[in-house]
């Protein structure tokens, strides 16, 4: 795709002009500062859990049966199952998630696999790897709008933008593949439209390489590959154009470097079903769909979750969401047309995917924020086509933007279990609740998230806690030596039991949408 130069700003050679990339340089370093500070300190929650176990070369099949052997085990011994697997390869890693959970292919956790043999097992050394991953965007955003046009500050406030964005920031302290993913997708989009503009097999190679590393990070990223495929079609205007062909052949050759991971789905699509099972099993009411997905898109730019309930979250929720909509709909007036369709397209197809099974069948697809990067990478793009134009009012609304997304950075950045800890956010109370007692005892069962959000909640228990992870039907056994027993998240019925058992009663101290902390009192 060509250049356009309608937007190209003069290049400015005083020393105003130098001193412009201050204050860019500014946000960038406290962008990287927020990213790499404090990733030892948030909790480790339910998803981050199984990062280690998979990256520990462990499947289900080996470490399971040790956990749910019905006896009381040492927290210590909780613990130790996440550390790296003496004499584990890489293939572990991948046969893991092969059998366990298909529909996370392996790009990501190989590289944590290596990584960790090199740095350490921690907690803190796999979120680094995901910090120096969402650093590369940076050069990876330059790149992309440098390609979709020459204006300089449009490419410095997408910078900013990036550096200051709450949904980016708290995804690149994740010991998760979203981080790589996003890079991925920046520099896969950026590659297409390099291919376009100079039409070599160099060129076309780069792009096939790349959208196949982010396949083989994302199953997600079929919405990208969808959003190119109509970019190309509008370029083309339908017509089998050479371009077109080039990109379809480009997508074979995808295509083609991905088919090992998919033969290993089609083998175990059992697996694949029944770990994707509750993205479309759970229905909630239309209008929550709207709603959580423009909390969703409006933490691209602004969040103010951490400051707890109340107003003042949903007026940044509000205020986030109609800044971003302005964007989208200046876009025939602030970007190029061949950067507005891209988009366009970036924007509207991901989301298509998710939220459309969503309202039509029922579901939860579209209200996992992570699933939808590309599309907040195409909200951020407009945002800063909006932001990067001349005028004094886009000045002084470009440097509000950026204050404001910089002061929810922080927040989130202070916060221990932010919106991005899911099903866990609760686990620093319940674990309270526990370490407050002399020598717990804490049973869980095979019910809901078991037993990822138990293995978190093992990484906060004092020394001398015990744990016992029970199937289903089995007597919970409980000697007078058990004064502090804790049921996390029981089914009504082994409450019951274990009341039955015992002659006790079971007292609730702990309670959100996704777990329960009871105590029992004898």
């Amino acid at each position: 795709m060509p250049h356009t130069s309608s937007t190209t700003t003069p290049a400015r050679h005083d020393g105003r002009g130098r001193l412009a990339w201050v204050p860019l340089a500014v946000v960038l370093a406290l962008g990287v500062l927020l990213r790499i500070g404090g990733l030892s300190d948030k909790l480790v929650w339910h998803d981050e859990v199984f990062t280690r176990l998979f990256v520990a070369g462990q499947e289900s099949g080996s470490w399971f049966p040790r956990l749910y052997a019905g006896e009381p085990l040492p927290v210590a011994e909780v613990q130790g199952l996440q550390r790296l697997t003496p004499g584990s390869t890489l293939v572990d890693t991948a046969r893991g998630l092969a059998l366990n959970e298909p529909q996370h292919p392996p790009a990501y956790y190989l590289l944590a696999r290596l990584w960790v043999g090199w740095f350490g097992d921690g907690i803190g050394p796999l979120r680094v790897l995901s910090a120096l991953c969402s650093l590369l965007g940076f050069p990876a955003l330059w790149w992309l709008v440098r390609e979709l046009c020459w204006a300089r500050r449009v490419a410095w406030t997408a910078l900013g933008l990036l550096a200051f964005s709450p949904f980016f920031l708290l995804y690149a302290q994740e010991a998760r593949e979203y981080a790589l993913w996003g890079v991925l997708v920046v520099a896969a989009t950026a590659a297409l439209l390099r291919a376009l503009r100079r039409g070599t097999l160099a060129a076309w190679a780069c792009y096939a390489l790349l959208t196949a590393a982010c396949l083989y990070t994302s199953f997600s990223s079929a919405g990208v590959l969808g959003a190119h495929g109509l970019f190309v079609l509008w370029q083309a205007r339908g017509r089998p154009t050479p371009q077109a062909r080039a990109f379809a052949v480009a997508c074979a050759a995808t295509l083609a470097l991905f088919s090992p991971w998919l033969l290993a789905l089609r083998v175990h699509w059992e697996a694949f079903r029944t770990s994707m099972a509750w993205s479309g099993t759970v229905v909630v009411p239309r209008a929550e769909l709207l709603a959580e997905l423009a909390r969703n898109g409006s933490r691209v730019v602004l969040d103010l979750g951490s400051l707890g309930g109340g107003v003042l979250p949903w007026v940044g929720v509000a205020a986030g969401a109609l800044l971003l909509v302005v964007a989208v709909g200046a876009l025939p007036r602030t970007a190029p047309a061949g950067a507005e369709a891209l988009i366009l397209c970036l924007i509207g197809l991901p989301v298509a995917l998710l939220l459309g099974p969503d309202l039509v069948f029922g579901g939860i697809r579209s209200l996992s924020a992570r699933y939808l990067v590309p599309a907040w990478l195409g909200l951020l793009l407009a945002l800063a086509f909006l932001l990067g134009g001349e005028g004094r009012w886009v000045s002084r609304l470009r440097v509000g933007v950026l204050a404001l997304a910089g002061l929810s950075c922080v927040l989130d950045t202070f916060d221990p279990a932010p919106w991005t800890k899911g099903v866990s956010v609760s686990l620093p109370a319940v674990a309270a609740e526990v370490n407050a007692a002399e020598a717990p005892l804490v049973f869980g069962n095979e019910e809901r998230h078991h037993p990822g959000n138990l293995l978190a909640l093992s990484l906060l228990l004092r020394p001398d806690a015990r744990m016992r992870f029970l199937r289903f039907g089995v007597d919970p056994r409980l000697g007078p030596e058990d004064r502090a027993v804790f049921l996390f998240s029981p089914t009504p019925q082994f409450r019951e039991l274990v009341e039955t058992e015992t002659g006790g009663r079971c007292r609730l101290l702990v309670k959100d949408v996704h777990l329960e902390l009871w105590r029992l009192e004898r």
